[in-house]
């Protein structure tokens, strides 16, 4: 007589179901931060219809220009984010500083282009120095952090980086890992 047992822990057909499954989470996951990046520009445009954008490639043109003026950038981060790392030349300003504190004039002539992690605080920025007279302000659209995963130039306190760090930002993980510093 032969004693009733279990059989193998993990059939071929079980193996199978596994592996299918676990792709597919791969799959999911993978296409989740597209999707993500998608939902958040179309939010802010949404928020913000009035405000001017730049998109990363167009303001990589821009200073990749040989003539012309080039924009004044103006990063709105966290002064130890921006210490961290920000695009080479650009101002720090407090959400709580004005144009005026860094020397700048409604009547400017010159073209501002306003950044954060993603954009979330820009627009904000944008939309009120837009309201206070500033004609020529633009957002760069996905922020540093697009600017970082597509692996363009940084700068920081210890000279050139590829590395942001995301800080308490509720959109750390739409920052590549190859871009992201502790």
């Amino acid at each position: 007589m032969k004693k009733a047992g279990r059989g193998p822990l993990f059939t071929p057909f079980a193996l199978t179901v596994l592996v299918l499954f676990g792709a597919a989470a791969v799959a999911l996951w993978l296409a989740y931060t597209p999707w993500r990046w998608e939902r958040t520009k179309e939010d802010l445009r949404n928020r913000y219809p009035t405000v001017h954008r730049v998109d990363v490639d167009g303001l990589h043109e821009w200073f990749a220009k040989s003539g012309g003026p080039k924009p004044v950038l103006i990063d709105v981060r966290p002064q130890a984010e921006f210490d961290f790392s920000h695009l080479d030349g650009a101002l720090h300003m407090a959400l709580s500083d004005t144009p005026e504190s860094l020397g700048f004039s409604e009547k400017a002539e010159e073209s501002f282009v306003v950044y954060d992690a993603v954009g979330e605080d820009a627009f904000a920025v944008a939309a009120s120095l837009g309201q206070r007279g500033f004609q020529r302000v633009q957002v760069l659209e996905g922020g540093i952090f697009e600017w970082a995963n597509r692996g363009l130039p940084l700068t920081g306190s210890g000279g050139a980086t590829g590395k942001v760090r995301a800080g308490d930002s509720r959109f750390a993980g739409l920052l590549k890992r190859r871009a992201t510093s502790p």
